[in-house]
């Protein structure tokens, strides 16, 4: 059930990663569309494509470190595409703080794409941050919780179609849900399932 799981998350990631990507072309297309007077905004395309593109990359890289074998026989494997992960998280991080201040739905949904840059910027800082002081618990233990704030880019598209085709919602409202739902319960489950751990070495980090 494991390796399913990890397995599942890899295709999911790459799904929407490589749907990221084709954001290279800097065409205006996709939710560009519905932006109005923002694609005239240089700024505000700058950081749309920074944080799309640098989020597929984060998303495609990241889903493969949580594979122990791989990890431990490519340790240099591991290295660079962790370095690949923390550069394009801190650079979608930070477009995306930007970005959010134009996010449609009002400052419900603005103050929800906020705080999932900030929670993101910092939780992967501190990946970064421990594994250089050669804490390698607490670096798996922050690695997860910042996975899990990139992978909040899969539940947004996951959610959303459910809230406007199965709820029937406008997509005002259903944006406004969506910009919390993607990131804040899965946030909670992955704190308490690290909380929960009293023997984490056996219990539960060979899973990562």
């Amino acid at each position: 059930m494991k390796t399913i799981g990890r397995i599942l998350m890899v295709v999911l990631a790459i799904g929407v990663g490589a749907y990221a990507l084709l954001f290279l072309d800097f065409q205006i297309k996709g939710i560009l569309r519905d932006k109005g007077e923002l694609i005239k905004n240089v700024l505000y395309l700058s950081g749309f494509y920074t944080h799309v593109i640098g989020g597929g990359i984060a998303l495609i890289v990241g889903s493969f470190q949580f594979f122990p074998k791989l990890r431990n026989r490519r340790l240099s494997l591991h290295r660079l595409l962790g370095r690949i992960y923390v550069i394009a998280c801190v650079l979608s991080g930070i477009a995306g703080l930007g970005i959010a201040f134009f996010a449609t739905g009002g400052y419900i949904t603005k103050v929800g794409f906020l705080l999932l840059a900030i929670i993101w910027l910092y939780t992967t800082s501190q990946a970064y941050l421990t594994i250089k002081q050669k804490k390698v618990m607490a670096h798996k233990e922050w690695m997860i919780r910042s996975y899990t704030m990139t992978f909040a880019a899969v539940l947004l598209r996951l959610q959303l179609p459910l809230y406007l085709g199965f709820m029937g919602m406008e997509f005002p409202d259903a944006y406004r849900i969506v910009s919390w739902s993607c990131w804040l319960p899965s946030l909670l489950l992955i704190e308490w399932l690290i909380q929960k751990q009293t023997d984490t070495e056996s219990r539960f980090f060979p899973s990562f």
